[in-house]
């Protein structure tokens, strides 16, 4: 009995392993999508909300950072005015959110991404900003 279960607990390990995808695939897939897909087009750039260079590049390096690794961020434009915070039931902070919108680029392909950039309370600051949520492709042509 215990060497069925065994037999089994290797094939299907075997069968996880030999199914799964490398990072390599996933970026190429990934890639693939992205060229597949006819987005939205625009020509227009929206305007800032504000002009803060050092936020804007804190949000094009947290874009770089998140999960697509094929896309490179080129700038960020700050499209809220103010840092949206939530408190919790004491009334003390846990986090706050902006939204930005960022030019990307993929080899010829560039790409206007409003993304919510989120920092978290630590004690009386706020850490290190990420991306916590993405919405809205819109593809431009790059010469703007």
């Amino acid at each position: 009995m215990k060497r069925i279960y065994a037999l089994t607990l290797i094939i299907a390990l075997c069968l996880l392993n030999c199914n799964s995808k490398t990072p390599k695939q996933d970026l190429t897939m990934e890639k693939q999508m992205i060229e597949e897909k006819n987005y939205p087009k625009t020509n227009n750039y929206p305007e800032a909300d504000t002009n803060d260079s050092d936020m804007e590049e804190d949000f094009v390096r947290a874009a770089n950072a998140y999960d697509r690794k094929e896309l490179t961020a080129l700038n960020a434009i700050i499209t809220s005015r103010d840092w949206v915070v939530y408190n919790d039931i004491n009334g003390r902070p846990i986090k706050r959110n902006r939204i930005a919108v960022v030019t990307t680029q993929i080899e010829n392909r560039c790409f206007l991404q409003h993304m919510f950039f989120q920092q978290d309370a630590e004690d009386s600051n706020y850490g290190e900003t990420y991306v916590s949520d993405v919405y809205g492709w819109k593809e431009f042509d790059c010469n703007l």
